[in-house]
């Protein structure tokens, strides 16, 4: 995917993003830390594994996820699919994670799941209501 380098510099540099998961038809927001793994063009998410986001991302994978940016005023949606891992998987994600956001009540214990996204869409909304696709 072609991702556009503004776009790129958002996702590196925000740790703050809005998630929106739903399941029988029930939209749920969250405000989520985030780490953007360009390599594999994903996102890296953490929740408790008892919380409704988890659960509905288990339930429905499509999610997506909502930057902006005050400076550019841009808006930025992300679409895409999204997993949860498995325990023994899940190591290297979380040391990434946890080395860009540095917050361990919401990304370390037993009980923290991470949530993988892929990207798969991008819509780009700027202050002059121009709307771009990639």
């Amino acid at each position: 995917m072609n991702i556009p380098k503004y776009t790129k510099d958002l996702l590196e540099n925000q740790k703050l993003c809005t998630m929106a998961t739903c399941w029988e038809d029930q939209p749920y927001l969250s405000l989520m830390n985030f780490t953007y793994v360009e390599a594999e063009n994903k996102v890296i998410l953490s929740s408790r594994r008892d919380s409704k986001k988890y659960f509905n991302i288990e339930k429905n994978k499509y999610i997506s996820l909502l930057l902006f940016s005050d400076a550019d005023k841009l808006s930025i949606t992300f679409l895409g699919t999204a997993m949860t891992m498995a325990a023994e998987e899940e190591m290297h994600y979380r040391e990434m994670h946890m080395k860009k956001n540095n917050m361990p009540q919401f990304i370390l214990g037993k009980d923290i799941g991470l949530i993988i996204f892929s990207i798969e869409k991008i819509i780009v909304s700027d202050n002059q209501d121009q709307v771009k696709y990639y």
